[in-house]
């Protein structure tokens, strides 16, 4: 069954909306996300943004950084034959 919770905003005299605590840590949400406003007859769906680069934070977030210093591109690397 699902678990529907409903939260409450209020738009500012300038139609800005803060998104609720419980909304951004359900979404994960962080500073400069980017979000998505889905419309359908009458009912809003907000989700987060999965871009490339989001989709690298998540992935950094659950297998760590695989950023190094230096490439290794193995053994056989300048032994390709390339046409001419």
């Amino acid at each position: 069954m699902r678990n529907v919770v409903t939260i409450k905003a209020q738009l500012s005299s300038k139609n800005q909306l803060t998104i609720p605590k419980a909304v951004r840590e359900s979404l994960d949400l962080s500073d400069h996300d980017k979000v998505v406003f889905q419309l359908d007859h009458g009912t809003v769906t907000l989700k987060k943004d999965n871009d490339f680069w989001n989709t690298v934070k998540q992935q950094e977030h659950i297998y760590g950084n695989l950023s190094t210093d230096e490439l290794s591109w193995g053994a056989d690397v300048g032994s390709e034959d390339m046409p001419e």
